[in-house]
């Protein structure tokens, strides 16, 4: 049995650790919660009285001696306690994003590297949705041939005024190290470079629109991807009635995903085939169809514990020896960072962005960010 402490009591944080608490993960206990916040142990213990809490994560792990670690703090904090942790022996799994820039994730890696036999893992949820799953076995085993356009719209996360009114360390670049797509979008871009892989290039637009915050409530991205392929992006967190599709289309099929259901469009011949061989006509292609759904049992037995429960009942898992690896190992969030970090770069800068991003040109990038932020407010409105 593993004891696990869960670092950071807020809104996921919470859960995570009640998810530990009721007995609902195989092979591990909560041993202790650690919050530097008052009011947030004081709102945990109410759903939880007999959890162990401390407001110094230090003296948890000094007193308890866990096994393993869930890190559920603010952003910037992330790689810190993570490290620490990792040099100490105890297994980590941090929530997203790994780090906030890039430069910090490729020293989080390089510890990890390091201290090699001490388990680091990522909280990357949607990568256990079925969908998403099943997608990554198509992509996997070539069934779409060469690709040819990835386009992904992620325009339902819709945040009011008021919920930025909130305030607290969300929503700034100082607090956060961005808005939307740090924040919310940062899941939809893991999934995006674990079927496609990482673009070549990169140009971005952002923008903060109708809101009063120092961040981008909007981006919009084009990507070129090896082998000449295409991509669009783009996020919102402004509209009412938003949207939530990936399309992969290839020589020989297409992916149409949305959060709960997918389409796997076969063709036959492939695209080049038709292409090469029609002689008449437009050039057509038998066309199957596949459909793969999110189960309603699936659906609400997440919707009820979260996501978040199938990553850390693997977690467990792999520690206990059950499971060959964590759903998402913690150095593979430099990916969906870097994708992050230069679409902010580019939107700022105005021109297209290379991978793989110039670390120490985008912490100079943020530090600019923090400073405009203190003086002028908003970075995106020009």
């Amino acid at each position: 049995m593993k004891r696990f402490i869960v670092i950071g009591v807020g809104r996921m944080g919470s859960r995570h650790a009640a998810n530990l608490y009721r007995g609902r993960v195989r092979g591990a206990v909560l041993a202790a919660v650690a919050d530097c916040s008052g009011e947030a142990l004081k709102a945990f213990s109410a759903k939880c009285p007999k959890a162990e809490r401390y407001t110094d994560w230090r003296e948890c792990v000094r007193l308890v001696k866990p096994d393993a670690a869930i890190i559920a703090t603010p952003h910037y904090s992330h790689v810190p306690i993570a490290s620490e942790l990792i040099k100490a022996g105890i297994a980590v799994l941090s929530e997203k994003p790994q780090a906030v820039e890039i430069a910090e994730a490729l020293y989080m890696n390089g510890v990890a590297k390091e201290y090699a036999s001490v388990p680091y893992a990522i909280m990357y949820n949607q990568r256990t949705n079925p969908v998403y799953a099943a997608a990554k076995r198509i992509t996997e085993s070539g069934a779409l041939g060469k690709l040819k356009r990835v386009s992904l719209t992620v325009t339902d996360w819709y945040r009011s005024q008021n919920y930025y009114n909130q305030g607290g360390w969300r929503a700034s670049w100082s607090g956060e190290g961005g808005g939307v797509l740090i924040n919310q979008c940062v899941h939809q871009l893991d999934v995006l470079q674990w079927l496609v892989g990482m673009p070549e290039r990169l140009y971005a637009h952002a923008g903060t629109v109708n809101r009063n915050i120092t961040v981008e409530n909007e981006m919009y991205c084009y990507m070129e991807y090896p082998g000449g392929a295409k991509g669009t992006f783009t996020a919102s967190a402004h509209e009412l009635k938003g949207s939530n599709l990936l399309e992969i289309a290839g020589d020989r099929g297409k992916l149409v995903i949305g959060k709960y259901s997918m389409k796997h469009y076969s063709f036959t011949p492939s695209e080049e085939r038709v292409n090469a061989d029609t002689v008449k006509g437009y050039g057509k292609a038998a066309v199957r169809v596949k459909r793969y759904r999110y189960s309603l049992f699936r659906l609400i037995r997440d919707a009820v514990f979260g996501q978040q429960l199938n990553v850390i009942r693997r977690f467990a898992d792999w520690l206990n020896g059950r499971a060959d690896a964590p759903v998402a190992f913690g150095t593979e969030g430099v990916n969906a960072l870097q994708f992050i970090n230069a679409a902010y770069m580019s939107a700022y800068t105005g021109k297209a962005v290379q991978f793989p991003l110039d670390a120490e040109e985008y912490s100079k990038t943020l530090a600019i960010f923090k400073e405009e932020e203190k003086r002028d407010g908003k970075i995106f409105v020009r």
